[in-house]
């Protein structure tokens, strides 16, 4: 979304460890070693993970603040004089850090509590910083949270439950576009959704295909789209 295209570097290690992992995956298409294959077959998905875990190195970490750190890529920063992100994975965040880490781990055993406490605080604070750049002079706003993925791992089968945090963050839309001056523009975009898995001791796992809304009545057909529609903004409406 950042950048418009795919980076190897941030997309490799995911899919080297999804491969160790489970015998498909969504991250992207990619063709499943017979031995994985076999041991989704054979082995627990427990099991499974220990072994990604020992083979693979956490692809959070391996990742993370690379656009920043590399620089190698433009983004969609580098088009405006005047920018605010509360971060991404890949720029400027880290969404696994012991603490997620932990609760993750209590909501795997059961005990959901801890995971919602820690989602609906991380939300809390990602809301407050966002109302306060809306206050800025701000030529573009990339706000992104975390909550919603977090949380629908292990909601995804308690729809009522689920229902509820849609309908806040439908709340929080409509806030944002009261606070909007004619002819500011609004994208709202998830790059998955969330669907059950039979067997997941969460619950759900990614989708293969995400969301996005507007208030110009623009689309895209993939997260990548995003960056075209905002440069093209930032130049005035000019091609890429």
């Amino acid at each position: 979304m950042l950048t418009g295209r795919k980076i190897p570097e941030i997309e490799e290690p995911f899919i080297k460890r999804q491969k160790f992992i489970a015998n498909k995956g969504n991250i992207t298409k990619v063709k499943t070693p017979w031995y994985v294959k076999l041991a989704a077959k054979i082995l627990p998905l427990s099991i499974r993970k220990r072994i990604g875990d020992a083979m693979t190195p956490d692809p959070f970490k391996e990742t993370y603040n690379y656009l920043l750190r590399t620089k190698k890529y433009k983004t969609i920063f580098d088009y405006f004089e005047k920018s605010w992100t509360n971060g991404v994975p890949s720029y400027g965040r880290n969404v696994s850090t012991p603490e997620v880490k932990e609760v993750m781990k209590e909501a795997v055993k059961g005990n959901l509590k801890p995971l919602i406490e820690y989602a609906m605080r991380t939300y809390e604070n990602d809301r407050k910083a966002l109302f306060e750049a809306l206050e800025g002079n701000y030529e573009l706003i990339f706000w992104y949270t975390p909550f919603l993925d977090e949380l629908s791992h292990f909601l995804i089968r308690k729809k009522l439950r689920l229902m509820n945090v849609y309908i806040d963050l439908n709340k929080l839309a409509k806030k944002i576009s009261e606070k909007l001056d004619d002819g500011d523009i609004l994208y709202i975009i998830s790059d998955h959704g969330m669907e059950p898995i039979p067997g997941d001791p969460r619950g759900g796992d990614h989708s293969d295909h995400g969301f996005f809304s507007s208030n110009t009545g623009e689309t895209i057909e993939k997260p990548q789209d995003l960056f075209r529609l905002i440069v093209r903004r930032a130049k005035g409406d000019g091609e890429v």
